[in-house]
Order: structure tokens, then sequence, then C-alpha cells
């Protein structure tokens, strides 16, 4: 039985633990294909240097949904590392490499509705997260990603991992 799962991740503790719940519960279907998928905050051209812009804009050519956009090249690559790790963590579940793609985008506000969209985009049926570690009060009035994306996604199941 295939599924098409995204793994929202962000480098931390929750994120990693997501990963390992989606190991654990998709390495027994061969058919199961998993996206890590992380946001990288926007920012603006004016605070990079020439080589970062540089970087990131040969990075852009086979990227044309980044367009117009910047990022920090630290954090792509701290990015990178982390997925590595989360690949590596999957493969030790029992996943095949094939089975485990990433993927990243860049955006300026709600991290939650640039998850929202790629999990409709890629036609996910599951959507795994980690929740992040704000108090109850906190989280009332600030909300947090991963309420927003129980409370606004549409068409496929969500876990989110504690």
């Amino acid at each position: 039985m295939l599924h098409n799962v995204l793994i929202a991740v962000d480098g931390s503790r929750n994120s990693r633990r997501a990963v390992e719940y989606a190991g654990l519960v998709f390495a027994p279907n061969p058919e199961a294909r998993l996206v890590l998928f992380q946001i990288l905050p926007a920012i603006s051209r004016m605070n990079l240097d020439k080589e970062e812009i540089k970087t990131i804009d040969s990075r852009k050519v086979e990227r044309p949904d980044l367009a117009g956009l910047y990022w920090r090249v630290e954090d792509e690559e701290e990015m990178n590392k982390f997925f590595g790790e989360a690949k590596d963590l999957l493969i030790k579940a029992g996943l095949e490499p094939e089975q485990i793609k990433s993927k990243f985008g860049v955006k300026k506000g709600e991290i939650a509705d640039a998850i929202l969209e790629e999990a409709e985009l890629g036609k996910h049926d599951t959507l795994i997260l980690g929740r992040r570690g704000l108090s109850r009060v906190r989280e009332v009035f600030q909300g947090s990603v991963s309420t927003k994306v129980v409370r606004e996604a549409r068409g496929c199941a969500v876990v989110v991992v504690e």
C-alpha cells in the first residue's frame, strides 16, 4: 500500500522524534515514499555578502519556486546536516534510500501555511511533525505550527509527535 508521507522538520529534538516515528511506522511498507521538508526563513538580500548571494543564486537555477527569495547559507548547511542525520535514522529503521527525499522551502511569515501548501502540492496522504515545546499558556496566546496544521489540514492524516 503506497503512502506518500511529508515529515515537516526544523532540526529540533521534536522533529528528530517525528523522523524516528516515521521510520517505525513506515519501514515495513516498501511502497512508502517519505519527504523530509523544512522551511528556511527568508531574509533580505541586503543582509548577505556577495559570495552568499552568488551561492544562493546558483542554487536557485534548479528551483524556480525560490526566485526572488534569499536565506542564510549557514541555515541551509545546518538543514542539510539534519537531513543527512534524518535519512540515516530512516535507513537504520529499515527504509531504502530511494524511498527518502528531502526538500526545503523559503518563506516569510507563517510556517504552518508553507507546510500545508507543500502537503497539498505533493499530494501527501500523511503529514508528520513534532510538537513545539511551548507551555500551554504561551500556546494559547501565540499558537503553534503543529496546532495550526492540525486545525487547518485537509485531505491527509496529521500526526503530531511529542
